[in-house]
């Protein structure tokens, strides 16, 4: 029969009997238990870790599963039932690249907030891995000269971003095991993270997205054309645009209907889904000349099908490959970073046109929550974060505000008005 004793504050002692020859011995273990815990808590963990003793000392499996046992058992039954099939495959990807070979292993209770931390300081210093395929598990052979990632990426330590990921993966799994009680409390919640700096979302002047949708206009080809316009004059996210038919579109009302994605994972391939989040689903009023462009490009498809019926089977994907069959999710893309890096448009990618899109609507002050609508944002509040530098002309409205009240005082001569003398300057 084991013992647990509480030896004082945050200490504790388990203890249990073994049979040596023809003898009973004591095996005694002191625990220092978390100090953010209540006594109660520290006791059932105590329990937990006796048992475990009692159970290695009998040779027979601890109840508590490891890591990798329960992040199968929490993809399956905790996962799979509400995320999204790509969500289910990035946190597989994650499980199998660097957590489940370091830490997988390990009883879930061993996976203290110490032992992640340090995990965490180790994986910072790991270098970088390539996601694409190895030459032998290619359809097709892949261009001479095309690298799986340069020796300069490959040497650089993992972004700050990407452990974040990681440890994020691992937050929401131990999270489940609390939920069902396999776990007292959540050891990654308190990790800290890795601080990284949030980049600037790309924008451009106004002059420099006139100059960009003349350039997509006069250049572009037809489909590709159809794609660059609706991520930037609608904020299309690349998956929405792929998964969009004209019957999408509301003629009569000028709007267009976005409730499906076009996803991909190596294990399903590409299929159409719901959109992102619920948010994602939405109805966007489109520019008339956006109608105007999208009727004539459904027409030519129409005309185009005399000479090839199967291009048009009463209702067609909007943004299609040469005979109308649904465009490769990443194509949009990669043909545009081309695209804007040949004119003079470096760094801008197909996602940036989101930005761009946010950024010009806030600076010509359409309010925030019809921009965020327009985004596809569950909240205003994300919007705001995301695009608070964007909105310059507002804080201009706010210190014209407080001068109103400032003159208003009769104290104060108007900083415009030309009798006004000039701030004397200080004495040196």
């Amino acid at each position: 029969m084991g013992t647990i004793e509480h030896r004082g504050k945050n200490s504790w002692r388990i203890g249990t009997q073994v049979k040596v020859g023809k003898d009973w011995q004591w095996i005694r273990i002191p625990l220092r238990m978390d100090p953010a815990l209540s006594e109660d808590a520290q006791r059932r963990a105590a329990e937990r870790e006796l048992l475990m003793l009692e159970a290695r000392l009998a040779g027979t499996p601890a109840e508590i599963p490891t890591l990798r046992e329960w992040s199968e058992t929490w993809l399956t039954k905790h996962l799979s039932q509400d995320a999204s099939p790509v969500t289910v495959a990035n946190y597989r990807y994650l499980l199998s690249s660097r957590i489940l070979p370091q830490l997988g292993d390990l009883p879930l209770t061993d996976l203290t907030p110490a032992r992640l931390t340090d995990w965490l300081y180790n994986l910072r210093k790991e270098t970088r891995k390539s996601t694409r395929l190895p030459d032998d598990k290619l359809k097709r052979p892949r261009r001479q000269g095309e690298q799986l990632i340069t020796d300069a990426r490959a040497a650089r330590p993992l972004s700050a971003k990407t452990a974040q990921n990681y440890l994020g993966c691992i937050k929401t799994m131990l999270a489940a095991a609390v939920r069902i009680g396999l776990l007292e409390y959540n050891p990654a919640d308190r990790v800290q993270g890795p601080k990284r700096r949030k980049k600037k979302k790309p924008t451009l002047p106004e002059p420099e997205v006139i100059a960009l949708l003349q350039l997509i206009i006069t250049e572009a080809e037809p489909p590709l054309k159809l794609a660059v316009l609706l991520a930037m004059l609608c904020s299309l996210r690349l998956g929405e645009v792929g998964a969009l038919k004209y019957s999408s579109v509301n003629w009569d009302a000028g709007t267009i209907t976005i409730d499906r994605a076009l996803k991909y994972t190596p294990a399903d391939g590409a299929f159409i889904a719901e959109t992102k989040t619920e948010a994602g689903d939405r109805v966007i009023t489109l520019p008339p000349s956006m109608v105007r462009i999208l009727h004539d490009a459904m027409w030519d498809d129409i005309m185009e099908a005399q000479d090839l019926p199967e291009k048009w089977q009463g209702d067609s994907w909007i943004v299609h490959s040469r005979h109308g069959a649904r465009v490769n999710k990443d194509t949009p893309s990669k043909w545009f970073r081309k695209f804007a890096d040949a004119h003079g448009f470096q760094g801008l990618t197909f996602h940036g046109l989101r930005h761009v899109h946010a950024s010009m609507l806030l600076q010509h002050r359409v309010d925030l929550q019809s921009v965020s609508v327009r985004m596809g944002h569950s909240d205003p509040s994300v919007t705001l974060r995301a695009y608070a530098d964007a909105m310059p002309a507002r804080d201009q409205d706010a210190a014209a505000t407080m001068d109103r009240l400032l003159l208003a005082t009769g104290s104060v001569v108007p900083a415009e008005d030309p009798a006004a003398d000039p701030p004397a300057a200080p004495d040196p």
